[in-house]
């Protein structure tokens, strides 16, 4: 039972006294690796007391490392064959952790994730932001696994799983990396109540929000890496669709543009924004800039044309057949410009993919 710890001391006793409970209940024999980043609440010290009740074994680290680092770490260190992770603040039920495992050993799965998101799962007592998050980061994660709840701290699985695997998680979620990079055939989900913590602050913030994103990233550049670069152009393309639209917006609300004259401006300066950091971050490029940007361009000014047809055609036929979007400069022009950038995105990042940014496509063989 790895349990990586940073100012848990509120919840580790309880947290070990259930686990030890429920593993007794079924005759499992758990060693608890707590490892800890040097808590300034003490919670190091405490683990090391309770050691001297229970099979504990304990992990000082010089500071705050990080999660995923503490559970490789943890991983290190045990003796079983078996693996389970869990967080140290009680929003993960040990009461579970035999169902975990005798799916391992009755039904031969390789990893069991404690999930939220399956029938019989459920959150408590999160608000609104809290839940659009996770089902955000999840649908982020749709692409590299067919868990419904990849993003789940708790998780089991047996040793020969990650046995010689190279695993570099950056952030929260080392089950992510562990079911894209591990030796897994099988993988079972066991539902679970996620419990808001009852003691102590939550980690969560923006730094792990976009230290998530970050890992996403890597991962499908391991295993899908025409989907990982669309994925980075896309995020360019976002922060470009930001500024098209304000470009948009002030050039008809403020100056009395003619709506297409005022989205041809938009689309200039958010084309030249966005061939800056694609050609900086999604291509990693080195190639000449004086030859990279006039094929920018010549693909932009084709994503231009096609942008400025796909829009009129919204505004002029689509929206006014359906009757909508009478009125130019309302919310219906911004929306008609929401779906045309996403397809010529995806224009533009398949013609400067295979184009402008070519020689960055390459990819070698994964042995």
């Amino acid at each position: 039972m790895i349990v990586p710890t940073y100012n848990e001391r509120d919840n580790v006793e309880e947290l070990v006294r259930r686990v030890n409970v429920a593993c007794s209940a079924s005759g499992i024999d758990v060693e608890m690796v707590i490892v800890d980043d040097n808590s300034p609440d003490g919670t190091g010290q405490l683990a090391d007391d309770l050691g001297k009740k229970y099979d504990i074994k304990v992990i000082h680290r010089a500071g705050k490392l990080g999660l995923s680092t503490a559970v490789l770490e943890g991983f290190d260190a045990a003796k079983g064959e078996i693996l389970v992770v869990m967080d140290a603040d009680l929003s993960h039920p040990p009461e579970k952790i035999p169902a975990m495992i005798a799916k391992l050993v009755d039904e031969n799965a390789d990893m069991v994730i404690g999930s939220r998101y399956i029938k019989g799962g459920m959150v408590e007592n999160w608000p609104f932001h809290r839940r659009v998050i996770s089902k955000c980061a999840t649908l982020l994660a749709k692409g590299l696994t067919k868990v419904k709840d990849p993003m789940s701290g708790f998780f089991a699985i047996k040793r020969e799983v990650i046995d010689g695997v190279e695993l570099n998680p950056i952030g929260y979620k080392i089950a992510l990396e562990i079911l894209v990079k591990g030796r897994i055939k099988k993988v079972d989900e066991v539902p679970i109540t996620f419990a808001d913590r009852k003691a102590g602050k939550s980690k969560l913030g923006t730094s792990v929000t976009l230290k998530y994103v970050d890992h996403c990233i890597k991962l499908y550049e391991h295993k899908k890496p025409w989907l990982a670069r669309y994925i980075k152009f896309a995020f360019v393309g976002g922060i470009g669709t930001v500024i098209n639209l304000a470009i948009l917006w002030a050039g008809v609300e403020l100056f009395m543009l003619y709506y297409l004259t005022a989205e041809a401006i938009a689309f200039v300066v958010a084309d030249t924004n966005n061939f800056i950091w694609n050609r900086w971050w999604t291509f990693r490029s080195k190639g000449k800039i004086r030859i990279q940007y006039p094929q920018f361009l010549l693909v932009s000014l084709d994503g231009l044309m096609l942008n400025l047809i796909l829009l009129y055609l919204l505004v002029e036929s689509v929206f006014p057949a359906v009757g909508v979007g009478q009125d130019k400069a309302s919310v219906y022009l911004l929306l008609a410009q929401v779906i045309v950038i996403f397809l010529v995105s995806t224009f533009n990042f398949f013609a400067n993919s295979l184009w402008t940014f070519s020689k960055e496509m390459t990819f070698k063989p994964k042995v």
